[in-house]
């Protein structure tokens, strides 16, 4: 009988090593617990930056279109990036006073 409980005691070493084994392996592993949530957070951010991209390109096929249409848009953007001016613009250039440089005595 006391053979068997040896026997059986370690059947049971075996057993809960194995166990011990697959619980690491489905955590630790190249398919576990921990890189299926790195995975699933690279996935979300992934689909926020296309999102945010989805939107600038939503943006920018809109002001394609008034480009294409719109001669005040066109205007509006000449004016602000090349320096234009419209109809009945006048700039007025305004300078500082330029401080006399008194040396010190």
């Amino acid at each position: 009988m006391k053979m068997s409980f040896e026997l059986l005691k370690k059947k049971h070493v075996m057993l809960l090593a194995v166990v011990l084994f697959v619980g690491i392996a489905a955590v630790f592993g190249d398919k576990g617990v921990l890189e299926l949530y790195r995975l699933k957070q690279e996935r979300d951010g992934i689909l926020a930056y296309n999102a945010s991209l989805e939107r600038e390109n939503a943006e920018l096929a809109g002001k394609i279109k008034l480009l294409g249409n719109d001669k005040r848009y066109i205007g509006q953007i000449a004016r602000k990036e090349l320096g234009k001016l419209g109809k009945n613009e006048v700039v007025y250039r305004i300078e500082r006073p330029r401080r006399e440089h008194r040396a010190a005595n």
